[in-house]
């Protein structure tokens, strides 16, 4: 039982840091989307929440890669 449960934990924390890596690069693209929305001056008011959801994104991602 203890094995199982070992290898259920070694898979679950590889499935974590995979989600968390994914969600990672997605964050990446939305806080440049924000960047890119705020250097336009037009769309800044876009842009800052854009930024803020990223930056949310990023602080998920870091979450579910942390190990137990």
């Amino acid at each position: 039982m203890r094995v199982l449960r070992g290898l259920f934990d070694a898979l679950l924390g590889i499935v974590m840091a995979v989600l968390g890596t994914v969600l990672g690069i997605l964050a990446t693209v939305v806080w440049l989307v924000g960047a890119v929305l705020c250097v336009t001056v037009i769309l800044i008011p876009l842009g800052i929440p854009v930024i803020r959801l990223g930056r949310r994104l990023f602080t998920l991602a870091r979450q579910l890669m942390h190990l137990p």
